[in-house]
Order: structure tokens, then C-alpha cells, then sequence
């Protein structure tokens, strides 16, 4: 709710209210983000995909990694292995 409880607060991109809490939390977990305003909960970032920096949004993993999902950072492809951007697997 806002500070008049008549309402729900509308947090900011990255960030999200998480049902009924008076104050926005930022979606600073593993693999979250806002990319809406007003959200109630965080998203989580998809396969082959990360969080921004600023959380507001998701970027393509890189060539050369990869991602399963749900992790703020890329792994890289073992040696002698390849990807191409927004990979899911090596």
C-alpha cells in the first residue's frame, strides 16, 4: 500500500513491491528483474538470457556463454566449446 494506505505502491522499474509491503525492494537476486512498472514480484531471467546491470530489463548471454536461466551472470563454454549469442548451452 502507499503512505495513505489507499492504494498499492507503483515501484520503479527494478524493482518490485512484493504484495503488500509499504516500500519497493530491488530485484537484486539471483537472475532478477523489473522490466515493468508497478510489478509485485521480480521476473526471472530466461534461458540463454541475463539481468542488465540497472535491472530493468534482459540481454542475450554473449557468444562463447550460456545460460540455463535464473542466474545474473553468463557462464562461459568450456574449452574447445562454442555458442552463439543468447545461447542455452555450449
Amino acid at each position: 500500500p502507499n503512505a495513505n494506505r489507499d492504494g498499492l505502491v507503483a515501484c520503479d522499474l527494478g524493482s518490485a513491491s512484493f504484495g503488500a509491503q509499504d516500500e519497493c525492494t530491488t530485484c537484486n537476486g539471483d537472475g532478477q528483474y523489473a522490466d515493468e512498472l508497478g510489478l509485485a514480484a521480480c521476473k526471472t531471467a530466461p534461458a540463454g538470457k541475463k539481468p542488465t546491470l540497472d535491472r530493468h530489463d534482459t540481454e542475450n548471454c554473449s557468444p562463447g556463454q550460456y545460460s540455463v536461466g535464473g542466474k545474473t551472470e553468463c557462464d562461459e563454454c568450456e574449452v574447445g566449446k562454442f555458442s552463439n549469442e543468447g545461447a542455452v548451452g555450449c
